[in-house]
């Protein structure tokens, strides 16, 4: 019974710190980025380039308030860059 508890007590433990593998830091020009910033720059031009879609589409009036929509873009990109570069 032990040696499951101090078992599980090191898989736990393992699990836990799983996140320290590495630093997610991106050198830009000799300095270093932490990747959440990389990601946001990234996913706001994103945003800008949605924009300019939506725009020649003609559906910008049909997305939304745009004081809710861009924000949410930014966000939604931003995150999904970060899983698939960082995560």
């Amino acid at each position: 019974m032990r040696s499951a508890l101090s078992f599980t007590g090191l898989v736990v433990l393992c699990l836990t710190v799983q996140g320290c593998s590495r630093n997610p830091n991106i050198e830009v020009i000799g300095s270093y980025f932490p990747g959440w910033m990389v990601s946001l720059s990234i996913g706001i031009g994103l945003t800008g380039v949605a924009h300019t879609v939506l725009r020649r589409l003609g559906m910008i009036d049909v997305a939304g308030h745009p004081a809710l929509i861009y924000p949410a873009m930014v966000t939604l990109f931003t995150c999904l860059l970060w899983l698939v570069l960082f995560a």
